[in-house]
């Protein structure tokens, strides 16, 4: 019977050895996958409160943070809904200077929103561009002016510092924005619409004004094709 009663104990020590193992390797295997997971997440010791709760089934459930702003993106593409006619300028002005259509939509939905801001009339701001830079944003003349809009960045700091510290007028919506700012204020201070055309390209002394007629010229043809102004640029003054 003792014999009996030793080797029934010297079994079920042998049992508690090896269930003591398994669980001690399934610790060892949970604490390895732990590991793994936020070595592959980045994370530092001091972010482990934040671990995602992972199920048998693997979803996985991050809990929010309370009170975090969630910034969603906005694509330049779909910030904006342009209307019948603003799409109907951006193909005019994609056919006739040669630009992706996608690009001159985006111009176009700056330029409305430039003219708006500035009160001035949008087809008067897609003229000037296409006799400065023919829509070509990355233009820049010899004498430094840079962008659409071929505004010179050394002469109006103060305009381009509202877009920030690196801001620069090869950007396009910042150069559409600095260049209906520019055309406002020169118009105002000359008078006339003509005038503000002189003073943007330097030449206010000019009696023959060639570069504003060739701008009002452009403007003309762009009116004629796309029906009566919305605004004028007048409203600038």
């Amino acid at each position: 019977m003792n014999k009996f009663l030793s080797v029934l104990k010297g079994a079920a020590a042998v049992v508690l050895h090896f269930a003591h193992g398994g669980l001690l390797a399934v610790g060892l295997m949970v604490s390895a996958f732990v590991v793994l997971r936020v070595a592959e997440a980045g994370l530092t010791p001091r972010m482990l409160p934040s671990l995602p709760e992972f199920s048998l089934l693997g979803a996985v459930s991050t809990p929010a943070a309370d009170g975090a702003d969630e910034v969603q993106p906005v694509s330049a593409s779909t910030a904006t809904t342009l209307s019948s006619l603003q799409k109907n300028v951006a193909d005019h002005v994609s056919r006739r200077h040669r630009v992706a259509k996608v690009a001159v939509e985006q111009y176009v939905t700056d330029i409305y929103a430039a003219a708006n801001r500035y009160k001035i009339d949008p087809l008067l701001m897609v003229a000037l561009i296409s006799v400065e830079s023919a829509f070509n944003p990355t233009a820049e003349s010899a004498w430094g002016a840079q962008g659409l809009t071929q505004v010179i960045p050394k002469y109006h700091p103060e305009k381009l510092a509202q877009f920030g510290p690196e801001a620069t007028l090869l950007d396009p919506t910042t150069s559409i924005f600095v260049g209906a700012q520019v055309l406002r204020e020169y118009i105002r201070a000359t008078g006339s619409v003509e005038g503000g055309l002189q003073r943007y390209v330097g030449s206010i002394e000019d009696p023959d004004q060639i570069y504003s007629n060739k701008v009002m010229a452009e403007y003309r043809r762009l009116a004629a094709v796309f029906g009566p102004r919305t605004q004028t640029a007048s409203v600038a003054f």
